[in-house]
């Protein structure tokens, strides 16, 4: 029970540390009200389908037919409105939870229907005393670090990785170009000019081991990471650990490509339309060879992997539409294809991010997700809602509250779980009978035996 109402403290103490960084600061800080939904859809015979050819065990195939119709059709909503939260959810319509935080110049108070007797509040000044006591290890913890030490050593890492990549870009060379007419690239599209491109593989891996090797050579950030190490309790670092072993050229592929664009008669590129052929090709197993194709135009960028060995294949294409952008990956393995389409828009006052996820051949999505944005919101519910008791969290927390006032709030908690259930129940009764049955059981286990609770009809 402690450390339920620990969680609790700690909850509000992040809900609190906005108002209580406006007054310590005496800045006025004023939060813009917004609104998060996230709803999810399922197919589930689709999904069911699905289990048994991944070897799932019959009996768990079973409970996930029991409890997938909770998952479908569930609805998140997360409003910030008027220096408060409200937090609901919602199966199939039906209200299933809801929780409510407000802060106010006298602290902080909570409310749940899974304490659905009581309002749970917190005073302004246990809170500062908890905010103060968090900065303070904070300080102390960061007083353990080297400050001076560790910007010497993000400057060595910069250098060293600096040249690192400045090693690299010289491994990635290009041919003269050739003149032409390349028409059979991509459909609609003429390109002029083709350049050879060739990537020096073992060179870029030689160039990260010896930057490894610099980096775990340099005594100052070796340091470093030994002073981070130290403020982080049970961490320890041992170089020795650490090993950069060299990769025999014959393990590495050898990369060669094309590189197909559009230009001027003095060699300017005269359109954003680029055609990339990148082959890489193992040199201990022929057969085992990638083939990439990428392709950037105004609007849109696609990029296709092959693995013909393996029969595998991975597309990812992006596309800018009015208001946000598109985009598509699919992946193709013997046996299995899927494709994750996205859409990402602006709104008017937020914006949208809506997902599907399609297996196979099959014309319906197994799964879609739907999350709305917006810079505007308004609660529906208070703290104040219904007749409640209002209980300080500050005496949950001392070691002489009485054991009645514990055992009431657990009782109301085990009502309040009772409730859910309820509200479950109302759109789901199998579902809802069968954790009825299993609260019980838990409670019965929690109690040392007793019966188990009902839920309440709402």
């Amino acid at each position: 029970m402690k450390k339920l109402i620990a969680v609790l403290m700690a909850m509000l103490m992040v809900f609190s540390c906005v108002p209580a960084l406006g007054e310590e600061t005496g800045i006025s800080i004023n939060v813009p009200s917004f609104t998060l939904t996230s709803e999810v859809t399922i197919d589930e015979e689709q999904v069911m389908a699905l289990l048994p050819a991944l070897g799932m065990p019959e009996e768990t195939v079973g409970m996930v037919q029991t409890f997938l119709p909770m998952l479908n059709g569930l609805k998140e909503t997360l409003i910030f409105a008027d220096m408060g939260l409200q937090y609901d959810v919602q199966m199939k319509g039906q209200d299933i939870l809801s929780v409510v935080g407000e802060a106010s110049e006298t602290g902080l108070a909570l409310a749940t229907n899974l304490v659905p007797s009581y309002k749970l509040t917190i005073q302004a000044e246990t809170i500062q005393k908890l905010v103060e006591q968090l900065k303070e290890q904070l300080q102390g913890d960061a007083g353990k670090l080297d400050m001076e030490l560790l910007q010497q050593a993000a400057e060595k890492l910069s250098g060293y990785a600096m040249e690192m990549a400045n090693t690299v870009v010289g491994l990635v060379t290009f041919g003269e170009p050739v003149k032409g007419e390349y028409a059979d690239l991509i459909e609609g599209v003429v390109f002029n000019t083709e350049m050879s491109l060739t990537v020096d593989v073992k060179g870029m891996v030689d160039a990260m081991q010896q930057y490894m090797t610099k980096v775990m050579a340099d005594e100052t950030i070796l340091a470093a990471i030994q002073s981070i190490a130290s403020s982080i309790p049970g961490a320890s670092f041992d170089p020795s650990t650490v090993s950069v072993e060299e990769v025999p050229a014959e393990q590495l592929p050898d990369v060669t490509g094309k590189v197909y664009t559009i230009t001027d008669d003095e060699g300017n590129q005269v359109a954003p339309d680029t055609y990339v052929v990148v082959n890489a090709v193992g040199k201990e197993d022929q057969t085992g060879n990638t083939n990439t194709y990428v392709y950037v135009a105004e609007d849109s960028v696609n990029v296709v992997v092959e693995m013909p060995a393996q029969e595998v294949s991975i597309q990812f294409y992006a596309e800018q539409v009015e208001n946000g952008m598109t985009v598509n990956i699919a992946l193709s393995v013997p046996g299995f294809d899927c494709e994750l389409a996205m859409a990402f828009t602006m709104t008017e006052t937020g914006m949208n991010l809506d997902g599907a996820l399609y297996l196979n051949d099959a014309e319906t999505p197994i799964l879609v997700c739907s999350n709305t944005f917006s810079m505007t919101g308004e609660r529906t519910k208070t703290t104040a809602d219904g007749e409640k008791t209002e209980l300080a969290l500050e005496g949950l927390m001392n070691e002489e509250t009485s054991s009645d006032t514990i055992s009431a709030l657990l009782g109301d908690l085990m009502n309040g779980i009772g409730g859910v259930i309820g509200n479950i129940s109302a759109v789901l009764p199998e579902q809802g009978a069968m954790l009825q049955q299993l609260a019980g059981s838990l409670m019965s286990m929690f109690t040392g035996g007793g019966q188990a609770v009902e839920a309440p009809a709402e």
